[in-house]
């Protein structure tokens, strides 16, 4: 059992090698403008960072807008990338995290009825419910300081690895573990200063 185990783990680390090095062709050739390359880079990552948008800006057309400004961005200054230490996925999620923070800061605060549709009595009440749970998490989540913020999102509702989540952010694995804990703790605290989960 143990030999099937390391047998696993050796495919898996192949495969993230394989990957890795084909990103890396991407990478190059489109830095030299080919656009058929950028492409290929665009439907690797086009669905993650479109997720990653999705559940920091709660509107799918918002988030979709959101990621092909990423992407254009990211065609535009691809000439300029140099790996050093950032993977091109980082890259990405940097970008990523920067559009959302300058759609935040421009986005005028409205309220709407977007989402609400009729439904019978218990199943609107379950669903005001857990709309009110899900606001006021995000409610305690903004109170947070953005590491902090980040490092949750990634992590539950992105369910990115340690590892995956120290290369977006671009510290050690084991640093993402230590701002994790403590991310939780000062929701923990937030919660309980709101009163507690309703």
């Amino acid at each position: 059992m143990r030999s099937l185990d390391a047998s696993d783990a050796l495919s898996a680390q192949a495969g993230a090698l394989a990957e890795r090095e084909a990103v890396d062709r991407l990478v190059l050739l489109a830095k030299d403008g080919d656009a058929e390359a950028f492409g290929g880079l665009y439907d690797r990552y086009q669905p993650e960072i479109l997720r990653y948008l999705v559940n920091h800006v709660r509107d799918r057309d918002t988030a979709e807008d959101l990621t092909q400004q990423v992407f254009l961005k990211a065609w535009q200054a691809i000439s300029r990338y140099e790996q050093r230490n950032v993977p091109f996925k980082s890259w990405l999620y940097r970008m990523a995290h920067n559009q959302m923070v300058d759609h935040f800061r421009t986005r005028r605060h409205t309220t709407g009825l977007e989402g609400v549709d009729r439904a019978e009595p218990a199943e609107a009440e379950a669903s005001v419910l857990a709309n009110e749970r899900r606001r006021y998490l995000e409610t305690a989540l903004r109170r947070l300081s953005a590491d902090h913020r980040e490092v949750l999102v990634l992590r539950f509702i992105m369910e990115k690895s340690a590892a995956e989540i120290g290369e977006i952010m671009g510290r050690k694995e084991v640093t993402v573990r230590g701002l994790q804990l403590r991310a939780l703790r000062a929701l923990r605290r937030e919660v309980d200063a709101m009163g507690g989960v309703p």
